[in-house]
């Protein structure tokens, strides 16, 4: 069927958005006193920027001269009804209070302050730990949010950052989703396992070279070095159609790869190993997953086992410097060790004692005898243990806030005042108060598989993206079905609200649903297949506009493709448009900053574009960008390159504060808030 006409659309999407109420301050009544009001950044954040772009406005501004934030004066447009200013950060904490002077210079008014925590780096998503030599102190954590090489000093915890770049004749593409690496000392670089390839990393300059690929369907899942013998050695998961396991060993100067041994798991072994660990010499390497342990010889492929391993959740394992253990990381049991000799298991710094701080230790090197370094990747933490006097003490972090952390992330919004958000992996919304501390606001029960959320008057609704069910919360937290068991909301990604109040609009992966509030009935308003415009390709967001009767809705593109879409939908007939991305038909639509990845969607107050949030997984890809719904021109407003502040790794739902004008972006591996000053593009994180 014929395609419906762009630019009619277009023309009536610019009408929709400029029918948008404008957000901010409202009206009422207001003494004759000054009284400032900061809008970015918020009450309490963390940056690693070196300055810091803050915004505010002024109420009853009449007397106002001057008005100066930390001792910085100052810029307005409008006589001080709004204000900004360019205000450097010390490292530690920064109190950012506004002063305002009359033409005499004497202080009036009221004044604010909120509080900015700079670090010299934010850490990005955990991914594991490169020790350095031993006794130097060092270690390397590759940070694929922005494609940095930051090393740790072990005993102070300072970090530096260098980005990670490409030789000049490397043709091969950057960072994707990099494993855990390892350190070579000898040549002064990593090794990175990143899905079927091992990249090799500078730490001197941060160059990269690709050292090895790997055609079809493996899976390079852990590799290791041994200096001693110049042994580099890679776990891979062959793919289908077969799933077994195979071991490699690599020369580290061509790349070229020898097979030593392929294996199927086993069913005692739990999750098929995805850990490797060599011993002295390199002439063994041991094979962890999560309930066995084994071991190979890696010139004649003979395999063996280390008996019944009482663990269920291993997840990293370390030859001891007393050649005559293993040292084993289980998330649940904490760090025991192995007799070679015996096969006898000993704990040596249990989880279940109420002291450990580990949300989901990930990875162990040994420091030295008895002291570990262990990593969280939940928390994306690293912890110094010492089990001779029983103690876990941090060591790096970028956390913001106290109380849980979130897992997986994959929304959050305002619900009567309070920002709530949602982790997907452990069946729980949230509360985030202003300081960024985090609580338990409802969990389990009716919560499954929680994906998205959305907040109408006093009811709370958890779209799952199980089981076809939406979840119905009061302001206490009690639970209650609206549906269930829907065939047609499988994959549910998405809600917001319908035009006429009374019901809900549901984006499921390449779908989208009706949903009346009352009775729980659905009704499918389009799906793929159906003629009516190009089909979603992983739905990810939708916004609603009541007036016009139009959502617009992201698509992250399907695997293999190079980039997503953003579409917009008529929900009375289903017709829908392309306005950004590649249609297989019609070609490409739309012009200016790469489209990229789309997930977040939010309407731009008072013009007529879309704010989108897009970003590839790795390699610093986060972007904010604006999307001009009459000329489908897209202009960037927040990246690497513009603004300042932590990126996330895959970015989720962005959602717009009416008050303030501040996009809330949340940060689905990171378990972050991150927050964006639509003026400058600056970041900070607010939670997490």
């Amino acid at each position: 069927m014929r395609h419906p006409h762009i630019t009619t659309f277009a023309l009536s999407s610019l009408c929709l958005l400029a029918a948008c109420g404008g957000g901010g301050g409202g009206g009422g009544s207001q003494s004759a006193r000054p009284s400032a009001d900061i809008q970015f950044p918020p009450q309490a954040s963390l940056t690693d920027a070196n300055t810091i772009a803050v915004r505010g406005t002024v109420k009853k501004p009449g007397k106002v001269a001057e008005l100066l934030v930390a001792g910085v004066p100052a810029v307005s447009p409008d006589n001080w009804k709004t204000w900004s200013a360019n205000v450097p950060l010390a490292l530690g904490s920064n109190e950012l209070k506004v002063e305002m002077r009359n033409v005499e210079g004497n202080l009036i008014g009221d004044d604010e302050s909120v509080s900015v925590e700079r670090q010299d780096v934010v850490l990005g998503n955990c991914t594991g730990l490169a020790m350095g030599d031993p006794g130097d102190g060092n270690a390397w954590w590759v940070d694929s949010d922005r494609s940095r090489l930051i090393e740790i000093d072990l005993a102070s915890g300072a970090r530096t950052a260098k980005p990670i770049t490409q030789s000049a004749f490397e043709l091969s593409d950057g960072l994707g989703t990099p494993g855990e690496s390892v350190f070579d000392g000898s040549r002064n670089r990593l090794y990175v396992p990143d899905k079927g390839r091992i990249h090799a990393i500078s730490v001197n300059t941060g160059v990269r070279t690709e050292l090895c690929s790997q055609e079809g369907f493996n899976t390079i899942l852990d590799v290791d070095y041994e200096m001693g013998g110049d042994a580099l050695v890679s776990l891979e998961n062959s793919g289908f159609p077969t799933f077994d396991l195979k071991i490699y060993r690599i020369d580290a100067d061509t790349g070229n790869r020898q097979l030593v041994t392929s294996y199927d798991p086993q069913a005692n072994e739990g999750i098929p190993a995805t850990r490797i660990s060599l011993e002295d010499g390199g002439w063994y390497a041991d094979i962890a997953s999560s309930s066995a342990i084994s071991w190979v010889n890696l010139f004649t492929g003979v395999r063996g086992s280390f008996g019944d391993i009482p663990l269920a959740s291993i997840t990293d394992i370390a030859r001891s410097s007393n050649v005559q253990w293993i040292t084993i990381l289980d998330r649940e049991q904490g760090l025991s060790k192995l007799s070679i000799a015996t096969g006898t298991i000993e704990s040596v710094y249990p989880f279940d004692d109420g002291e450990s701080p580990f949300l989901s230790a990930f990875s162990v090197h040994e420091e030295d005898f008895n002291q570990y370094i262990v990593t969280d990747d939940v928390r994306d933490a690293i912890y110094f243990v010492d089990v001779g006097s029983d103690t876990a003490s941090l060591v790096a972090a970028s956390a913001m806030g106290s109380g849980p952390s979130l897992e997986r992330m994959t929304a959050e919004t305002e619900f009567r005042g309070e920002r709530l958000a949602v982790d997907e992996s452990r069946n729980c919304v949230y509360s985030i108060a202003s300081d960024g501390t985090r609580a338990e606001f409802a969990k389990d029960g009716l919560i499954a598989s929680p994906r998205t959320l959305l907040a109408l008057g006093d009811t709370l609704y958890v779209g799952c993206s199980q089981g076809g069910r939406v979840v119905q919360l009061d302001p206490n937290g009690n639970q209650s079905l609206l549906t269930d068991g829907a065939a047609d909301l499988a994959n549910l990604r998405d809600l917001a609200s319908g035009p006429d109040g009374d019901k809900l609009v549901a984006l499921c992966s390449s779908q989208m649903v009706e949903i009346d509030i009352s009775s729980g009935f659905t009704r499918t308003i389009c799906a793929a297949g159906d003629g009516m415009g190009p089909d979603f390709r992983n739905a990810e967001q939708v916004n609603v506009h009541p007036e016009l009767r139009v959502a617009y809705v992201t698509s992250a593109g399907a695997y293999g493709s190079d980039e997503g879409q953003v579409h917009m939908v008529i929900l009375d007939s289903g017709f829908r448009v392309l306005l950004a991305g590649e249609d297989p038909d019609l070609g490409s639509f739309g012009a200016g900053v790469a489209v990229s990845r789309p997930r977040g969607l939010a309407f731009q107050e008072s013009t007529s574009s879309l704010l989108v949030a897009a970003g590839e997984a790795g390699g610093g890809a986060m972007s904010l960008y604006s999307l001009d719904l009459t000329s489908l021109v897209r202009m960037e407003m927040s990246s690497a390159t513009l603004g300042q502040g932590p990126l996330l790794d895959v970015p989720g739902s962005l959602e717009r504060e009416a008050s303030t004008g501040n996009l809330f972006m949340t940060g689905t591996t990171e378990g972050a808030q991150l927050v964006i000053d639509p003026s400058s593009g600056d970041r900070v994180i607010t939670s997490r």
